[in-house]
This record gives structure tokens, C-alpha cells and sequence, in this order.
């Protein structure tokens, strides 16, 4: 059957897709910041990246970015598409989550249960926010690609317990770097790969089973629009 989108309706899919990846990621990153403010120890990912700072002459923000370069390395490997969402996962989240910083809405966390209860909180909406971004289909960020990837090597593993094998791994070689563990870094491990499964369940979605769209699907299928003309 040929193709009939024109070239504006490639445009406004595309746009509405971004659109509504950008509102997920904005939902990530509000969970990220309850994370922070749960006060409660830091994210096996945050962890490793301090730990790399506190070993190498570079800054914890410069280490993010050098495993983000590393993990889309090990995606394009595992053939993992890098498209429009995984530029947008590395823009939004990191100024979403620097914008509710600034509001400062919510206060950091004193009591235990305060921060457990604001940790959890943080967790369950970082699981809504990769619903909302990852069902756009345009890829998805560094990690949560590596994510995906090693979850198709292990399709009969929910893919809560391939997260929380993944995170265990990371805050391994963080321990061995000398990172700071946290009570609530060791519950991230356990309870993100619990919370992903629940939430997703809930959801009834399975993110192994979407195609994403990477750059170069994006490219060729405006060509082809182009060129239908």
C-alpha cells in the first residue's frame, strides 16, 4: 500500500510524539526531584558518577555525561535505537529536575518515614514518567535503553527484576569505587525493579514489546515523504 502522509502530517506526528515524550520526561524528572529531596541517599546512576568523580579529576556532572557517552556506546552494540527521545531524555531530564530544584515546593526530608514515604513517591513517578515518555516511541534515554536491551536477552524476566539486577550491578562497582551507600540507595536497588513491576503491570505495558523510531527511521521517513510528492 503506498504511502499518503504528506510531509505536514510527518511534521505534526513527529511534533505531537516529542510533545508528549517532553510531558513524560517533565514527570520523570519530578520524580527525580522527590528522590533528592527524600534525602535518603543517592541513586545507584548518581552514586557510580560520584564515585567516578571522587577518583578521577573530574566533576560529578562531567562523569554523567562520560557514562551516558559509554551506555549509548553499549546500545548502539546491543542494536538499540538513538533517536529523538534519547536527545530529549538527555535535555529534559537533567533541566526538568533543575526546575523543581529552583520551586523548591518540596522540602527535604528529616524523619524516617518522611523520607521513605517521599522516596517511594519519587520512585513511582519516575515509573510513570518512562511509561509516558517511553510510549512515544521515538527511543528512549542511554539507560533506560541499556534497559531494555538486556531485557530482551532475558524476555521470560519481568523487567522490574532485570532493573533491579541492572541497578545491584551498578551500585557493586560503586562500592568498589568507595561511593557513599545510603539506606536509600540499597532501597532504590530493591524497590525501583519492585515498583517498575507493579506500576507497569498495572499499566498493562511491556516496553520490550514497542518499536521505537531512531534517527535514521526518522530520516528516512521524511525522505520519503518528501519524495512522494
Amino acid at each position: 500500500m503506498k504511502n499518503t502522509e504528506t510531509f505536514t502530517q510527518f511534521l505534526l506526528n513527529r511534533l505531537g510524539r516529542s510533545i508528549f515524550a517532553v510531558a513524560g520526561l517533565l514527570v520523570f524528572a519530578l520524580g527525580s526531584y522527590f528522590q533528592i529531596q527524600a534525602n535518603f541517599g543517592m541513586s545507584p546512576w548518581n552514586s557510580l558518577s560520584q564515585g567516578i568523580s571522587m577518583n578521577y579529576p573530574i566533576t560529578f556532572g562531567t562523569a554523567n555525561i562520560i557514562i551516558s557517552f559509554i551506555i549509548i556506546g553499549i546500545d548502539i552494540l546491543m542494536r538499540e535505537p538513538i533517536g529523538i527521545g534519547t536527545i530529549l531524555n538527555a535535555i529534559i531530564i537533567g533541566a526538568g529536575t533543575d526546575v523543581f530544584l529552583s520551586i523548591g515546593f518540596l522540602p527535604q526530608q528529616t524523619s524516617f518515614i518522611g523520607k521513605f514515604v517521599v522516596l517511594m513517591a519519587g520512585i513511582v513517578i519516575t515509573c510513570l514518567g518512562q511509561y509516558l515518555y517511553m510510549k512515544a516511541c521515538l527511543s528512549c534515554g542511554p539507560r533506560d535503553s541499556l534497559l531494555v536491551g538486556l531485557g530482551k536477552k532475558f524476555p521470560k524476566v519481568k523487567i522490574g527484576y532485570v532493573n533491579m539486577a541492572l541497578l545491584a550491578m551498578v551500585q557493586i562497582v560503586c562500592f568498589i569505587l568507595g561511593s557513599p551507600v545510603g539506606l536509600g540507595t540499597v532501597i532504590c536497588v530493591f524497590g525501583t525493579g519492585t515498583i517498575t513491576n507493579i506500576v507497569f503491570g498495572f499499566l498493562k505495558f511491556e516496553p520490550r514489546a514497542l518499536k521505537h523510531e531512531s534517527i535514521i527511521d526518522t530520516i528516512a521517513a521524511a525522505k520519503k515523504t518528501l519524495e512522494s510528492k
